[in-house]
């Protein structure tokens, strides 16, 4: 029986090629070089930007600028994600309303039109505390707010009631909306003083 294995085993074997030869290496090509190296021009010499390219950029940042400064692309996000969630029939009669909702809100006169609802937050809160405790850890919190998007707060104590962190998730909802709603103001107001006193010199 020993033959015959040995027999199968010759006919499976692999062959191998012999192995490959290196011979000595030949010395590398000549490495190209840049021709800006080679001709004796002053390499700190400044690249002159045609008059119509400045332009372009300086109306590139202002417009990056003007984005920035007022958050423009939060609020779009933030009006988008309010329509979707909506599910309106009328999305442009919904966006006026609420528009009209956030103004209202931010001269101080009426609720929040906060993305996530009493609802929506007792059920975050209600989810970190599955078994009723009623208090919270430290690492929970900071989930629960990083959840919802909004930023946790500096100092958190070991523990914190359920009622506190739902408390906290509603305030900093509606400061972290009235703070986009108003981004811009202090730009614009600044810019009307400093137009003011430069008529007045």
């Amino acid at each position: 029986m020993e033959p015959n294995m040995a027999a199968e085993r010759a006919s499976t074997s692999f062959d191998f090629p012999p192995p490959l030869k290196l011979e000595s290496m030949s010395s590398p090509d000549a490495i190209s070089v840049c021709q800006c190296l080679l001709s004796g021009d002053d390499s700190t010499k400044e690249i002159e930007v045609p008059q119509r390219k400045q332009r372009i950029f300086s109306v590139v940042s202002r417009t990056e600028n003007y984005l920035r400064e007022r958050r423009i692309p939060e609020l779009v996000r933030f009006l988008l994600a309010k329509i979707m969630c909506s599910n309106a029939r009328n999305p442009v009669t919904y966006l006026q309303d609420l528009l009209d909702d956030c103004m209202i809100f931010r001269a101080g006169i009426g609720p929040a039109p906060v993305l996530f609802e009493q609802r929506h937050l007792e059920a975050v809160v209600k989810s970190f505390d599955p078994s009723g405790r009623g208090w919270v850890s430290t690492g929970q919190v900071r989930r629960a707010y990083i959840t919802l998007g909004l930023p946790p707060p500096e100092n958190i104590e070991e523990r914190i009631s359920t009622a506190e962190l739902l408390e906290g998730l509603k305030e900093t909802q509606e400061r972290e909306l009235l703070s986009l709603l108003c981004a811009g103001i202090e730009t614009y107001e600044h810019k009307q003083d400093k137009n003011r006193q430069e008529s007045k010199s």
